[in-house]
């Protein structure tokens, strides 16, 4: 935390506190340094991804090498531009992804700080592919995401299967009348993901 002026004012020696030119001519360059001080210690987090809004996160986002435009129009005829909280969440996956170590934790971790209510399982399939199950809620722009290689983290020359419809997958499961319908539904209408044992 930085001193203020009052209190670099105060070390001056006891035969200047009682010259009001001095001390009025000393507060002079203080403030200014003052202001500096506070100006660059307030910019951690204008730019904290956590924190920033509208052009400081576009700085975040240039930083990160994301532009907060899609290369693409989302299939709900939503705009390309995202806004704040969706941009957001991609700039933390970019974050992680750039500095990732290539394993499936180190995908999970990411995924499980930006997306806490949603599950994501990948099972390496031996082959350069690996499978992709969510079970979950996510937007329609965020599932073209996904679709796209914006969200998930992927091992270069590695491909992607995604289980079912992205969006909320109801995993198939026997007697799903008792259960949540939103996230397990019987035979022709649930995922049978083979992965689950």
């Amino acid at each position: 935390m930085i001193a203020t002026v009052d209190k670099y004012l105060q070390l001056i020696t006891s035969q200047y506190q009682n010259s009001p030119k001095f001390l009025a001519w000393l507060s002079t360059p203080l403030e200014m340094w003052y202001g500096i001080q506070m100006f660059v210690e307030s910019m951690s987090n204008s730019f904290d991804v956590d924190t920033a809004v509208g052009a400081q996160l576009d700085t975040v986002g240039v930083i990160l090498g994301q532009n907060r435009t899609l290369p693409f129009q989302p299939t709900d005829g939503s705009s390309a531009y995202l806004e704040d909280a969706t941009y957001r969440k991609v700039l933390k996956l970019k974050t992680m992804t750039n500095y990732w170590d290539g394993s499936l934790a180190g995908i999970y971790a990411a995924w499980n700080s930006v997306f806490p209510d949603v599950d994501l399982l990948i099972t390496d399939n031996k082959d350069m592919t690996a499978s992709v199950t969510i079970t979950g809620s996510l937007t329609q722009i965020v599932i073209d995401m996904i679709h796209h290689d914006l969200i998930i983290p992927r091992p270069e020359g590695v491909e992607y299967w995604y289980g079912g419809t992205i969006g909320i997958i109801a995993i198939f499961s026997y007697d799903s009348d008792l259960l949540d319908p939103v996230y397990f539904l019987g035979y022709d209408e649930g995922y049978w993901d083979s992965t689950i044992s």
